[in-house]
């Protein structure tokens, strides 16, 4: 019997553009319109689409890095869209996350060992002592040694500082983590290494994935379920195999088309989507695909198609179904 820890229930969030004479809210951008999806223990749920799609806003109103617009996210049996800053920074010990950027996201004045016992003193974890040892367990965890404690994030690769954010983000011993594009601004050779080690510590520590990508190949080698987001919704949600051999969405079956494939002697229909993304902060009515869609008809121009279940534990948001 799985157990859940993450619901996300009509989750939403609306940034105002300021407009006209004294700042004035005309309009808002959409970054984020309706998402519901579920993830449970020891699970990888991965979340792919083009770039501007709001999967990384919706990992971060997850980690409650921004606040919701609106709807629900129940984490453990708590609603984080209703806690208070003391309480969201206690519910953070069980929420962390990888970010995309392995440059960024470290603190070029601390040493590797002072970046990753920073989480274990900001939540007053530990003696002084107990951190020195966790971090260098830490360390061997993601396959460096405790000598590299004392250097500085300029002394490392690429690779090796994401594997050091990987560490921070153990640190605390979280049950979910929110990966957001984490090997997307590696060497193709170092991306195999950082998946298999993710996968390698989710196995030693039970850990639980959200796995956000724009890379198909990514997401299937890691993933167990994946969702696939456009424009703000989620348009459709399987299991990896079934969504990768058979998947219903024409916005998806685009996305799959355009994946290579290694045999050169097998040839693939590419579908060649037509037009641009349109703006979120004007989305079209009804399905907000429609105006790309070659199977568009005249309900999808005018009704929000709703995610519907097409056959077990396979959703997709398509009036064709």
């Amino acid at each position: 019997m799985t157990e859940l820890l993450l619901e996300v229930k009509n989750l939403k969030k609306h940034f105002p553009v300021n407009k006209g004479l004294f700042g004035q809210k005309k309009s808002f951008v959409r970054a984020v319109d309706g998402v519901s999806l579920t993830i449970e223990k020891g699970e990888t749920l991965g979340l792919v689409g083009e770039s501007g799609c709001g999967k990384s806003t919706t990992g971060r109103m997850i980690t409650r890095l921004l606040a919701p617009t609106e709807g629900e996210i129940l984490f453990d049996g708590r609603d984080l869209s209703k806690l208070n800053d003391k309480q969201i920074r206690e519910a953070r010990k069980e929420l962390q996350m990888i970010f995309q950027d392995p440059y960024a996201s470290l603190n070029p004045r601390m040493t590797i060992g002072e970046t990753i016992a920073e989480p274990l003193i900001v939540h007053n974890m530990m003696n002084k002592k107990d951190r020195i040892k966790k971090v260098h367990e830490l360390l061997e965890c993601v396959g460096l040694t405790s000598y590299h404690a004392n250097r500085y994030p300029h002394e490392f690769s690429g690779g090796q500082r994401q594997r050091i954010g990987i560490a921070r983000a153990l640190a605390v011993n979280p049950k979910l983590i929110v990966a957001d594009e984490p090997v997307s601004a590696l060497d193709v050779s170092i991306q195999s290494q950082v998946l298999n080690l993710m996968q390698d510590l989710q196995e030693e520590f039970g850990l639980t994935y959200l796995f956000i990508s724009h890379d198909l190949s990514v997401v299937e080698h890691i993933s167990d379920r994946v969702g696939v987001m456009y424009l703000g919704k989620l348009v459709e949600i399987a299991r990896k195999e079934t969504l990768y051999e058979n998947p219903k969405h024409p916005y998806t079956k685009a996305l799959m088309s355009a994946v290579p494939i290694a045999n050169p002697r097998v040839k693939k229909e590419r579908i060649v989507l037509q037009g641009d993304i349109p703006s979120p902060s004007n989305p079209p009515t009804g399905c907000t695909f429609h105006p790309r869609c070659n199977a568009c008809m005249e309900i999808c121009k005018t009704e929000v198609p709703l995610l519907k279940e097409t056959s077990p534990g396979h959703f997709s948001a398509c009036h064709l179904y």
